[in-house]
């Protein structure tokens, strides 16, 4: 039975969708109140940012003149968000929709989902670790004004209770690797390094790129062992993680950027950005080359915000946060699908069914 059909029948779930539409209203307000501009940006663009595990969908757009060119359904809107800072526009959020291929239909996954994303002028990942816990407490408080419920400050997802009023905990990278693999980040520079240490623990296939590695550590030695009961920003990745993120003074090993994650589930990723060109610049060949290595389809380089970042652009944080997740854990639904009206389980598993 499709989402509408059922509502037909059964107009009382009508609120758990409603959750959805709440936040995106509290999240305006919230911005709005401090002075932010909303920037709408489109959802299709010729080029993308090099970024080596990153899996995009493709288009093509026919013309009348019969040309036929390639398009991306962006995957975040990083690339106007810099190029707008470059020309001066200042502190700003995007509500869109977003898009990543070889993504899974499943309880937390979809091909399109919903992301904010903002940018702070002036401001590094510690600022926005700071504003993201209080821009939650109060749009979750809101929405619950709206649904006519009861608010405590606390979260119950899924029989889990999550404390908002308490500070968040913060974890680094650095340590997390130091206290559940046992050596320190500088000896787990290579895959090959760090594939063995992880092999002591769990079983690694061979093959396992860095990123898969990482993974693998942090969900089977780290998340089984932090507590839930808050929500947790992990910070301080290493830098081959991350190629548009400022590099940290104090620890070169690392970049300055952090994830959210709320019942265990990862709801925001930020950092400071990256403003030097030429950094920027030689990241991106280097991701272009292992793309090539990794034996994913070639993306089109983005010039334009190489440019942009040589014309010139202030120091800035900026984070996305994907309200599809966030929704979940406000309706406790158990699935993605159950807080959008036309989720894609319906449009392609149904589809593969025929």
């Amino acid at each position: 039975m499709q989402t509408w059909e059922n509502l037909k029948k059964n107009p009382q779930f009508f609120e758990r969708y409603f959750v959805k539409e709440y936040l995106l209203a509290a999240i305006r307000k919230y911005f709005s109140e401090r002075k932010y501009h909303e920037l709408e940006v489109p959802i299709l663009t010729n080029a993308l940012p090099q970024e080596r595990y990153l899996d995009v969908l493709t288009t093509n757009i026919a013309l009348q003149n019969g040309t036929i060119h390639q398009a991306y359904l962006i995957p975040t809107t990083e690339t106007f968000n810099k190029k707008i800072l470059a020309a001066g526009l200042g502190n700003h959020f995007v509500i869109s929709k977003v898009f990543r291929a070889l993504e899974e239909i499943s309880t937390n996954h979809s091909p399109e989902f919903t992301m904010l994303e903002w940018y702070t002028l002036g401001k590094d990942y510690f600022f926005l670790m700071k504003q993201t816990q209080d821009l939650l407490r109060k749009i979750i408080k809101e929405t619950f004004k709206k649904l006519k419920k009861k608010y405590n400050g606390k979260l119950f997802y899924q029989g889990q209770e999550v404390d908002l009023q308490s500070e968040f905990y913060r974890f680094s990278v650095p340590d997390l690797v130091k206290k559940y693999l046992g050596v320190s980040l500088d000896k787990i520079q290579t895959v090959e390094a760090f594939r063995t240490e992880l092999m002591k623990f769990i079983s690694v296939s061979e093959s396992s790129d860095w990123q898969t590695v990482f993974e693998l550590f942090m969900a089977n030695l780290v998340e089984p062992e932090l507590k839930w009961d808050r929500p947790v920003f992990i910070y301080n990745f290493p830098k081959i993680l991350c190629p548009l993120v400022k590099p940290n003074k104090k620890n070169h090993l690392v970049s300055e950027k952090v994830e959210l994650y709320i019942a265990g589930k990862e709801v925001a990723n930020g950092y400071s950005e990256l403003t030097d060109w030429k950094l920027q610049e030689a990241n991106f060949l280097v991701e272009e080359q292992a793309r090539k290595e990794l034996g994913k389809s070639p993306v089109a380089f983005d010039h334009e915000l190489v440019k942009a970042l040589k014309a010139g652009m202030p120091e800035v944080a900026g984070i996305g946060m994907g309200i599809d997740r966030l929704a979940m854990m406000v309706a406790n639904a158990t699935t993605i699908s159950e807080i959008n009206y036309f989720p894609a389980s319906e449009a392609f598993e149904e589809e593969g069914k025929k």
